[in-house]
């Protein structure tokens, strides 16, 4: 009986272990060469062309810190700095921001637990509700941050998908 319970136990904690969401912690730089530019889809979210072309050549540097179902995610490059934490239990929360206003915002793991996806719900520039799916995961034994951005907007046909190759800053 000892033996079968003991046997329960590590079958329990592997299976427990597959189950155990992606950690993004680190620090990560945008590689712009292997990136999509987000030109495309900030220009039908009617962002302001200079705005568009400065995001498009901007090297960003993203700290994620993740404990438990919260992620903090500091992005800076020269003359900007950006906070945004998400919860990832899946609740729906509402945000403000200068480029969309208010808008909402759930997080929440794939089925399989390998990927964090984000769906946001705003008006664009031009009053059209559209929705914003991020998803996260990470590629190349962790030393690569695939970000996938997905714009739907009313009343338009889906754009492309945007791809942002994100890569893990070695510790000092």
């Amino acid at each position: 009986m000892r033996y079968s319970v003991a046997a329960l136990l590590f079958l329990l904690a592997l299976s427990a272990s597959g189950l155990a969401a992606v950690n993004f912690s680190g620090t990560w730089t945008l590689d712009l060469k292997a990136s999509d530019s987000p030109e495309p889809m900030m220009k039908r979210m009617g962002v302001p062309f200079v705005e568009r072309k400065l995001a498009a050549s901007t090297k960003l540097e993203a700290t994620y810190q993740q404990s438990g179902d919260v992620l903090t995610v500091t992005s800076r490059a020269p003359g900007f700095s950006r906070v945004e934490t998400f919860h990832l239990d899946g609740r729906t929360e509402t945000k403000n921001e200068k480029q969309t206003g208010t808008y909402t915002i759930r997080t929440a793991w794939s089925k399989d637990r390998k990927q964090l996806i984000s769906t946001s719900h705003f008006r664009t520039k031009h009053g059209k509700n559209a929705e914003l799916i991020v998803a996260r995961k990470l590629t190349n034994s962790g030393k690569t941050l695939v970000l996938t951005q997905t714009l739907k907007i009313e009343g338009e046909p889906d754009g492309p998908p945007i791809r942002r190759i994100w890569h893990r800053r070695p510790h000092i």
